[in-house]
């Protein structure tokens, strides 16, 4: 018996040897391929589909409509309404700002426009025709002095009269009195020239001036009416920011605090920054949203917006979906957050979804463009690039 078990285990070591021999023979005499094995494409192998997801990627939830009300100034404003979160309407007041001082800002203006018109009765009436009367005697009084002065000189016989015709006095009768009197009647004339046209003009002017500064004041007036009265742009849910105290109607706040914020929640909004280049020759009506919520709530495409950051002021495109709220109303408490998403495009023909791995190992040696668009026309000429995703290309062939 051990000699049967002896013999067998010499023979088991003899064939693996043997085999051994003849891997190492083998090995020897075999070369090694660096070459990879030819890629034969097969179009069989990739579903067709009439969508596909361009990307996974994070979105904004946002309402239909936002506002935030901010005070117009420093003050005391106070609200009319008594809940810190309550329902509105359009062109609803909710509260007016330091209305004392309007009144006070009125009264000063009423009073300004009494006075003018006081005064422009006053010189209409006293004023003008008494400095036109007064230029007019003076004239008058001038030329009786020439003529009279005048016909001394040439008629010395009349020189008894002087002192009757000039009680007080008409001084030296001569050429140089003459000139004197002839220089006071260009005087006169030009002082009643005067009264009589441009005291006109300068009034005029006057009250044109008047007249803008009240029209100023009145605008300056209504402009702070109009901010002073806080008044709902549109229906909506409204939340009250300020420290509110059940109750308590008037508050104080600084210049430009936010006040209220007002929602409208009838839609709700995904705003998605627009990363890749591909997507502007997408056509937007076949864009969708699909939210990581548990309903998978699907978004359609509303707008296409150019928008500055408000942290770098550059300005961004983004693409706007929306879904009414009766269709998810939990999505009403997720506004204001960012959520997971997969942006997918709905495909204007039936397509091959194919690995971009796949087209890009069977490009190798064929083009060394990077554009998939190209790569494609360069591999299939008769195929057709209709959509570009994070992982795959939709091709029609």
């Amino acid at each position: 018996m051990k000699k049967t078990l002896l013999n067998l285990s010499l023979a088991a070591g003899f064939i693996l040897l043997i085999n051994s021999c003849d891997k190492q023979q083998n090995t020897a005499s075999s070369p090694i391929s660096t070459k990879p094995a030819p890629i034969t494409w097969d179009w069989n192998k990739y579903a067709k589909a009439t969508e596909m997801h361009l990307s996974a990627i994070p979105v904004d939830i946002q309402p239909k409509k936002s506002y935030d009300m901010k005070s117009e100034g420093s003050g005391t404003i106070t609200f009319e309404i008594n809940e810190k979160n309550t329902t509105v309407k359009k062109d609803q007041l909710i509260a007016r700002m330091d209305v004392e001082n309007l009144t006070e800002q009125e009264k000063r203006l009423q009073i300004a426009k009494e006075s003018a018109d006081i005064a422009q009765m006053k010189e209409d009436e006293l004023v003008l025709p008494v400095k036109k009367k007064e230029a007019k005697e003076e004239l008058e009084e001038a030329r009786r002095k020439v003529k009279l002065l005048r016909l001394m000189l040439t008629n010395p016989a009349t020189k008894e009269y002087a002192n009757e015709l000039f009680p007080e006095g008409i001084g030296n009768i001569d050429e140089k009195a003459m000139a004197e009197a002839e220089e006071n009647l260009s005087l006169a004339e030009k002082s009643y020239a005067f009264a009589k046209d441009f005291e006109e003009r300068l009034l005029t002017g006057k009250r044109e001036i008047e007249k803008m500064n009240t029209e100023k004041n009145e605008r300056e007036l209504q402009d702070a009416k109009e901010r002073s009265d806080y008044i709902i742009p549109f229906d909506g849910e409204l939340r009250l920011e300020v420290n509110f105290i059940e109750g308590q109607q008037e508050y104080t706040v600084s210049a430009r605090e936010t006040i209220a914020t007002l929602n409208n929640y009838d839609e709700i909004h995904g705003h998605l920054k627009v990363a890749n280049a591909d997507w502007i020759s997408l056509e937007p009506s076949r864009l969708y949203l699909q939210l990581g919520d548990k309903n998978n709530t699907l978004m359609e495409f509303l707008d296409d917006r150019i928008e500055k950051d408000k942290r770098t002021q550059r300005e961004e495109r983004k693409y706007i979906f929306s879904v009414p709220l009766e269709k998810n109303t939990k999505l009403k408490r997720l506004t204001g957050t960012q959520m997971n998403s997969t942006l997918i495009y709905r495909l204007p023909e039936q397509c091959y979804i194919v690995p971009k791995y796949d087209v890009s190992l069977y490009a190798l040696g064929k083009t060394d463009s990077l554009v998939w668009r190209d790569v494609v026309k360069t591999l299939w000429p008769n195929a057709k690039l209709l959509g570009v995703g994070h992982k795959h290309l939709a091709i029609k062939y």
